[in-house]
C-alpha cells in the first residue's frame, strides 16, 4: 500500500500581538482516485488540518481558538498522531499562561453534529443532541495541564481531563452525556547523561448505561547517553485491563483516547493503535538502542516483551498463558539534503497462542513481519518579514 499526504502551512505573525496558522492538507492512496478526475461524490477532499488564531493578551498570557494540535508530555494521552497521514487536531479554545519554565494551559471544546441529527440545518439553534457518526468522538472536553519546574534538573506536570460523550440517534428526545475523568502525573529528571521519566494516570467514569470505569496506566523509563552517538534506554509500561472470559462488574481497561499510539507498545501497532485485544491489559518491557552518526544517519533498535497482567480464558475450561510474545523494531532515518529525509524500518513479532486468541486469528503464523519506507520532503517556499 502507498499513501501520501500533501500539507501546506501558512504562518503569519504580527509583532507580539497576533499569530495565525492555516494548514490545508489532502490525504490519499495511490490509485484510489480516478485517473481522470471527476466530481467528488462525497465533497471536496482538500481539508483543513489546522486553522487557528492566537492573540497575546500580555507577554505571558495568550488565547488560541480554532482547529489546533493538542500535544502534551510524551503524547501518551494527548498527541498529534503524525504517524497517521491525516494527523489529529481538535476544535478548541486554548488558554496559555507561561512565565519562564512554568506553563499552565487550559483547553475547552463543545462539539455539535448538524449533518446527522439536523439534516445540516445550521439555523436550528437548539442543536442539543450529538451524534458521533463521522465526527469527533466527544461532545464536551475540558483539560487543565501544568508544567512545574523544581530546581534545575527536575520538573513535573499535572493533567486533569474531563470528556463528555453522547451518542444520540434520530429518534432520541434527550440523551444524558456520560463523563469520563482522567488524571495524570508526569515526573521528569534530566542531568548530564541521564534522563528519567516516571508517569501515572488514573481514569474514572460513572456510567449509568453500562458499568463504571476504574483504570490506570503506569510507565517508567530511563535513558543513558553513552557518548555523542550512542544512547541506551530501558523501560516498562503497565496498562490495566479486564480479565478475559469472565463477567467484569467494573471496567478496568484504561483508554488512552488521543495518544500517539504508534509511539508506544511496538511499531507494529498490535495494542491500542490497531484492532482490539479484548480489553485485556498489557505489560510492555523494552530495551532501546539509538545510534546517531554525525548529521545524517540515525539507527534505532527496540526489543519488546509483552505480557498480559490479566487472566485470560475462553470462558469454559481453557486458560491461556500470560505471555503475548516478543517484538523487535529496527528503523533508520537518513537526511538526504536540506529538504528531504528518508526513513524506514523492519519489525517482526513472535506470536503466541494467547495473542492469537485475543486477536481472533487462531490460524495466523507464529512469525509476523512488517516493512515500511517513507520519503518526507519539506521545502520552504517563502519566508520573509514585512
Amino acid at each position: 500500500m502507498v499513501s501520501e499526504r500533501i500539507r501546506l502551512n501558512f504562518d503569519y505573525s504580527y509583532r507580539d500581538l497576533l499569530t495565525v496558522k492555516i494548514s490545508p492538507q489532502a490525504v490519499g492512496i495511490w490509485g484510489q482516485a480516478n485517473m481522470v478526475q471527476g466530481a467528488e461524490y462525497s465533497g471536496n477532499h482538500f481539508a483543513l488540518f489546522e486553522a487557528w488564531s492566537k492573540i497575546n493578551l500580555s507577554p505571558s498570557v495568550n488565547i488560541k481558538f480554532g482547529r489546533q494540535i493538542i500535544s502534551l508530555d510524551d503524547e501518551r494521552f494527548f498527541g498529534e498522531l503524525d504517524w497517521a497521514q491525516g494527523g489529529r487536531a481538535h476544535d478548541a479554545l486554548a488558554i496559555d499562561i507561561h512565565k519562564k519554565s512554568f506553563d499552565l494551559r487550559g483547553y475547552f471544546a463543545f462539539n455539535q453534529n448538524y449533518k446527522v441529527m439536523y439534516a445540516n440545518n445550521l439555523n436550528n439553534a437548539s442543536g442539543n443532541l450529538y451524534s458521533t457518526t463521522d465526527a469527533f468522538p466527544y461532545k464536551w472536553m475540558q483539560t487543565i495541564w501544568a508544567n512545574i519546574p523544581i530546581g534545575k534538573y527536575y520538573r513535573f506536570t499535572l493533567l486533569a481531563n474531563n470528556l463528555g460523550y453522547q451518542k444520540a440517534t434520530y429518534n432520541t428526545i434527550d440523551t444524558n452525556p456520560i463523563f469520563t475523568q482522567t488524571l495524570g502525573l508526569n515526573n521528569h529528571y534530566k542531568k548530564n547523561k541521564i534522563d528519567i521519566h516516571v508517569a501515572a494516570y488514573y481514569q474514572y467514569c460513572d456510567n449509568s448505561q453500562t458499568i463504571n470505569t476504574n483504570a490506570f496506566l503506569i510507565t517508567a523509563n530511563a535513558a543513558l547517553q553513552i557518548n555523542n552517538k550512542l544512547n541506551l534506554g530501558l523501560g516498562s509500561d503497565y496498562v490495566s485491563g479486564n480479565d478475559v472470559g469472565k463477567t467484569n462488574n467494573i471496567n478496568h481497561a484504561f483508554n488512552p483516547y488521543f495518544h500517539t499510539g504508534h509511539k508506544f507498545y511496538g511499531n507494529m501497532d498490535y495494542y491500542y493503535a490497531g484492532n482490539a485485544h479484548k480489553n485485556a491489559g498489557i505489560s510492555d518491557s523494552y530495551l532501546k538502542v539509538n545510534y546517531k552518526s554525525t548529521g545524517k544517519l540515525a539507527l534505532n533498535a527496540t526489543l519488546h516483551q509483552f505480557i498480559s497482567p490479566n487472566k485470560i480464558s475462553d470462558g469454559y475450561s481453557k486458560n491461556y498463558n500470560s505471555n503475548l510474545g516478543q517484538e523487535l523494531d529496527l528503523s533508520f532515518s537518513l537526511k538526504v539534503n536540506t529538504f528531504a529525509t528518508f526513513t524506514g524500518g523492519y519489525s517482526f513479532y513472535l506470536a503466541t497462542s494467547t495473542l492469537k486468541y485475543l486477536k481472533n486469528t487462531p490460524g495466523a503464523n507464529d512469525y509476523q513481519q512488517w516493512l515500511w519506507l517513507s520519503l518526507n520532503v519539506t521545502p520552504h517556499f517563502l519566508k520573509t518579514n514585512f
